[in-house]
């Protein structure tokens, strides 16, 4: 498996379509259901790409055979000069691909692109049962910072998050 890892142009616009459709639908650990992805077209994913670029943001993505397979973002804002320095980190990699080593990669050359772009410290909230993005998490550096209660309502049940930083150094 050849996997291409880069920042997210224009042209990718169907293919995270069809990446986001498919992700929301195989998890609940994604703010992103599947009927809110449902409602999504090429259109909305190519605005959202160009707006990106505009920020420090990252939305790096892994390319294989042409079409996305995972995508991670760090979101930051310039907007405000005390904290463009802090991004807000969401990964995701279609269910056929976890284990394969892609949430790893696109892990790593996204913070390296953070950090070029003046990011310093990288938050994320995870779901409180998600022991594997947890895991994940940790074995990455990141420390667990506090919890957040009701990230998500699933089915009309209210499910609690843990907060995580990680603080990067060149």
């Amino acid at each position: 498996m050849d996997t291409e890892y880069r920042i997210a142009r224009s042209s990718d616009s169907a293919s995270l379509l069809s990446f986001i459709k498919a992700v929301s639908g195989d998890t609940d650990n994604l703010s992103l259901s599947f009927s809110d992805a449902e409602k999504l077209d090429d259109n909305d994913e190519r605005l959202f790409v160009m707006e990106l670029r505009k920020t420090p943001s990252v939305f790096a993505v892994a390319v294989t055979d042409g079409t996305v397979v995972g995508t991670c973002e760090i979101r930051a804002s310039d907007a405000h000069v005390r904290t463009r320095h802090r991004g807000v980190l969401g990964i995701a990699v279609r269910k056929e691909y976890w284990g394969t080593g892609i949430a790893q990669h696109l892990l790593d050359f996204a913070l390296a692109e953070a950090y070029e772009r003046g990011v310093r410290k990288i938050v994320l909230t995870v779901r409180k049962d998600n022991e594997r993005a947890i895991a994940f998490y940790k074995r990455n550096g990141f420390f667990e910072e506090g919890t957040d209660s009701m990230i998500f309502s699933i089915d009309g049940e209210y499910v609690d998050g843990l907060r995580f930083g990680l603080v990067l150094k060149n």
